[in-house]
């Protein structure tokens, strides 16, 4: 279910009609929130989000909606369900130009968000661990010009609690259980 409402999220973010400024901060928080973690289901547990955080052409430099999109970002990280996570903050390039340049601007870029978040938004620093991507971690790898792949990705860094480790007086909850909110 919450795979779910994150991919309809993402699908909405991507849009074309759809300004990124219409993700409100709730969507943010239940996509990075801590949840319990099911052993049992294996892999690793992450909770993270792709924005599209829109820069100038070839710059960092950010552009008035991808600023709106970031002052959602800054409500979200500021909730008390976020308070006390840890996040990298991950850009992302298409793979048009260089590898080196990609990467390089990539770097920027992730440089650019934390900045704003926190000099704009008091986010605290210590918080947020830029991180560039380059054309490295590409979203749809079947058109890797595409805008798609021109991103900053949020992850959570916070270890997720396994289920096992609730106290032994509740039971365990089923997976169904927790997607059904019980």
């Amino acid at each position: 279910m919450m795979r779910i409402f994150l991919i309809l999220a993402l699908a909405l973010i991507g849009a074309g009609n759809t300004a990124a400024a219409d993700i409100e901060a709730n969507d943010i928080i239940r996509s990075l929130a801590p949840i319990t973690y099911l052993p049992e289901h294996g892999g690793k547990p992450r909770r993270a989000i792709d924005l599209e955080v829109r820069f100038e052409s070839g710059s960092a430099r950010l552009t008035p909606d991808a600023q709106r999109l970031l002052d959602t970002l800054a409500t979200a990280l500021q909730d008390g369900r976020l308070a006390s996570s840890r996040f990298e903050v991950a850009g992302h390039t298409d793979a048009s130009g260089s590898r080196a340049y990609n990467q390089s601007l990539s770097e920027k870029r992730a440089g650019a968000v934390v900045t704003y978040l926190t000099s704009r938004h008091g986010v605290d620093r210590k918080r947020l661990s830029p991180v560039g991507k380059g054309e490295d971690a590409l979203k749809d790898p079947l058109n890797p010009t595409g805008r798609a792949n021109r991103r900053v990705e949020i992850v959570n860094l916070t270890p997720v609690q396994p289920a096992a480790q609730l106290p032994t007086s509740q039971p365990a909850k089923k997976a169904n259980d927790i997607l059904m909110g019980r």
